[in-house]
């Protein structure tokens, strides 16, 4: 690897630290506990042989070592070599860090100053001018085939930045700034909701980084629930963020005493965590729409596993919600396997509410 084609993993060390650069200048880049290996990480959820980083001479490759808590790439748990592209997010665990290529990022910060400028403003215009619109779909009780619920989609709302929350957030993350974007986005969600004079719980999604952050996060859920009591909230956790078992059950622990509840978002997606379910109990888990997608026709191990996923669930009294439902026949697969909860284009598209 020459110096022009130098990479770096960027992200904190901890979760309360400056964005470090760690060059990759060896391989294999061992990552875990151990003080010997290229990267030491002291983190709870860290095993101590965790993951390694390879260069073949043309291309970046990520691998898992069998670790306890997993290894992700953009969000997708890794069970076989990956490759690594510029930007790309890798998660140890619920520590994450961003793929970088050297020269990549000189060359966008050269040719890039003034951009970067420009999409600065806006971002900061938006996050101080609270420009975020929401969108409301529609959860079905199967069995009472009646509304049970909503799911907040937020986006933005300017005609200079992506409307697409994930575009946002790949700006955000760059200035340093997805907690304020996750932020926002969840205090607009619920005004609208408040507004809209709905009585059903609304689901609202956090970011990943969110639950690294557990005091700021449980905070923010804290001064919501004081400025709209009326409204009842269900935080949404990505499986990719249900790692770190000791911030879970202290977020899991203090929603109960908010009166907030808790969903376990995209489940199947990766590898289902099904220790977690039994260790921090949520009120719901989200099959994902990924894993639901033409269930109906899936290969028969597939729709085993979602039927081990519904029983091992609904025989902790956690209600299930199917997402992605979009036929009448994935709708009668899950009608025989009495999931709980639907959620699709079948059953409503993501629109306003009322007033909201």
């Amino acid at each position: 690897m020459t110096a022009q084609q130098q990479w770096f993993l960027e992200g904190r060390l901890r979760s309360d630290g400056e964005v470090v650069w760690i060059p990759l200048d060896h391989f294999p880049f061992r990552i875990g506990r151990q003080r010997s290996l290229s990267l030491a990480l002291k983190a709870k959820g860290i095993s101590r042989l965790h993951a390694e980083i390879n260069w073949d001479g043309s291309q970046l490759w990520l691998m898992d070592l069998d670790s306890t808590n997993g290894t992700f790439l953009n969000r997708q748990r890794v069970d076989d070599r990956c490759a690594l592209a510029h930007g790309d997010q890798v998660q140890f665990a619920d520590l994450a860090f961003a793929v970088v290529d050297g020269a990549e990022r000189a060359a966008e910060t050269t040719a890039g100053d003034s951009t970067d400028e420009d999409e600065t403003e806006p971002l900061q215009q938006l996050l101080e001018q609270q420009q975020i619109s929401v969108l409301f779909q529609p959860l079905i009780d199967r069995a009472e085939h009646t509304l049970f619920a909503f799911e907040a989609l937020a986006r933005g709302d300017r005609e200079d930045l992506p409307s697409s929350p994930v575009e946002l957030f790949e700006l955000a993350q760059a200035q340093g700034l997805e907690l304020e974007l996750a932020h926002l986005m969840r205090r607009v969600a619920v005004r609208a909701a408040a507004a809209s004079g709905q009585e059903v719980p609304i689901f609202l999604n956090i970011h990943p980084e969110e639950v690294q952050r557990p005091r700021r996060l449980l905070e923010d859920i804290a001064n919501l629930r004081t400025a709209f009591a009326q409204v009842q909230m269900v935080l949404e956790i990505h499986e990719a963020a249900v790692a770190n078992r000791e911030h879970l059950q202290d977020v899991g622990s203090r929603l109960k005493t908010l009166g907030v509840q808790l969903a376990y978002d995209d489940f199947g997606s990766g590898q289902a965590r099904l220790t977690a379910l039994a260790e921090v109990p949520p009120d719901y888990v989200k099959l994902s729409a990924s894993l639901m997608r033409d269930i109906d026709t899936s290969p028969p191990a597939h729709q085993q596993t979602v039927r081990m996923l519904v029983s091992y669930a609904q025989g902790m009294d956690i209600k299930v919600v199917a997402e992605g439902i979009s036929s009448d026949a994935e709708a009668r697969f899950c009608d025989a396997l009495k999931i709980d909860l639907l959620q699709g284009f079948r059953y409503g598209e993501p629109e306003r509410l009322g007033n909201g």
